[in-house]
């Protein structure tokens, strides 16, 4: 009887194969979240305010004031 056993070992190589595919993915869901940033920023300011979506103004409580 024979047994063959597979043992899957991390070489460096694909580690940093899973490092890249990993960044790859958060600059993907990034630019995915700019870009339905950008076509809600797109519509009138009526209907961002009837979905709840934050004004843009200067009275910004995120703004850093000197």
């Amino acid at each position: 009887m024979t047994t063959i056993t597979i043992r899957h070992t991390k070489t460096p190589s694909s580690e940093a194969h899973l490092h890249i595919v990993d960044y790859a993915r958060k600059l993907v869901h990034a630019w995915h979240q700019w870009q339905v940033a950008r076509e809600i920023e797109a519509m009138p300011f009526d209907v961002r305010k009837d979905i709840g979506w934050p004004s843009a103004d200067g009275a910004d409580e995120r703004k850093v004031t000197h």
